[in-house]
């Protein structure tokens, strides 16, 4: 990769991913969330009242589709005679409106940043990593990760890179891996080419492209790249999250696509040569996702004990295979280098390229209102 592809800073989020371009800016967990500034915040006082790991009901679920593997649900289903009760969101902020109507979930899966700002607006139970015997399969640098000072209330769970995915028998042009290359393809491949329906990924990837930079507040900078986008949106078949279906389905050739949702495209085609992976030279947005108990949880401890369970190393190196990610454990992070990485080294990840990729952070208050509009143009337009 090229030095440039991984961000030397590891620099802190001050302000919410999502927000008021999906409806939710006028709530109050919103509201509290999107005027904090990390940059000024204290650091969090160390909590009194943790939840004790032990089973106190079944589990209220709350995860991505597909993002987990079902047989170690089933396993500890099986293992402490409870039932996980599963709901399935398809982006951050469908996460969050559902947390701020108070639904009670027990567990739930958000990325760093989105844990930055849960913490700010007090709306996580803490988690006491000592009750947990397989913590110690968790890489130091989650003790004290930027997002959740001293760790008090998340536990990591996967990394993860945005790219391009196509299919080379559909698609058999030579891709120079830049994000340049969705705007070569679309005139020829019409209908076939599919966007991420997530307005930091469009947005940010059509910055990168303009090499300017990925979270910039410049209406000039925006309204460039949301121009770009709007040049090829006719080709454009369609804006989705659900880019394993579109891709094990025949309707996209080209996807703009996470890293391991393209394992498991892979794991489920017939022809699973013909799909490739590239990240792009302009910059590759990487994050990593988490596992959180919000406050207004009614079994908490039934999630550390789940939490505690998929650290365990068998189970993290069963869900890696499953899902194609690379599960942040020891186990985890060397089993996907062990197969995934080695036999598609086009999806190879390292903790390392995650934590100093490019990060993508929508701004507040009259910036967020800007990213709200540009997107709004591109989904109108």
């Amino acid at each position: 990769m090229a030095s440039k592809l991984w961000n030397d800073e590891i620099n802190r989020r001050d302000f919410l991913r999502g927000g008021a371009a999906l409806g939710l800016g006028g709530s109050a967990l919103w509201l509290a969330m999107a005027c904090g500034s990390t940059s000024t915040a204290a650091q969090p006082s160390a909590p009194t009242n943790y939840p004790k790991a032990e089973i106190d009901g079944d589990l209220e679920y709350f995860n991505w589709s597909e993002y987990l593997n079902p047989d170690a649900i089933t396993a500890f289903e099986k293992k402490y005679s409870v039932k996980v009760n599963q709901t399935n969101f398809d982006n951050m902020s469908a996460m969050m409106a559902k947390l701020n109507a108070g639904i009670n979930y027990d567990l739930t899966f958000p990325t760093m940043d989105y844990v930055e700002q849960l913490v700010k607006a007090n709306a996580l139970l803490p988690i006491d990593h000592k009750q947990l015997v397989n913590w110690s399969e968790v890489p130091s640098y989650f003790n004290n990760p930027w997002y959740d000072p001293h760790a008090y209330y998340s536990t990591p769970y996967a990394i993860w890179t945005t790219g391009i995915a196509w299919r080379t028998d559909h698609v058999p042009d030579t891709l120079a891996g830049s994000w340049n290359d969705l705007w070569t393809l679309a005139p020829k491949y019409g209908g076939k080419l599919f966007l991420l329906d997530d307005f930091q990924e469009v947005i940010g990837m059509s910055l990168l492209r303009l090499h300017k930079d990925v979270n910039s507040g410049s209406r000039g900078d925006l309204d460039k790249a949301v121009q770009e986008v709007l040049n090829i949106k006719q080709y454009v078949g369609k804006f989705s999250t659900d880019d394993i279906t579109n891709m094990v389905s025949g309707g996209a050739a080209i996807h703009h696509a996470w890293s391991g949702d393209v394992y498991q495209v892979l794991s489920q085609v017939d022809k699973p040569e013909v799909w490739k992976f590239e990240t792009c030279s302009e910059g590759v947005p990487t994050g990593n996702d988490t596992f959180v108990i919000p406050k207004n949880a009614k079994h908490p401890g039934t999630a550390l004990k789940f939490i505690d369970f998929m650290l365990d190393p068998a189970n993290a190196s069963a869900n890696v295979d499953y899902f194609g990610y690379p599960q942040v454990t020891t186990a985890g992070l060397q089993h996907f280098n062990d197969t995934i990485g080695k036999q598609y080294p086009f999806l190879s990840l390292t903790l390392d390229q995650a934590i100093h990729g490019v990060r993508e952070i929508v701004p507040s208050g009259s910036k967020l209102q800007l990213w709200d509009q540009e997107w709004t143009k591109i989904k109108a337009g």
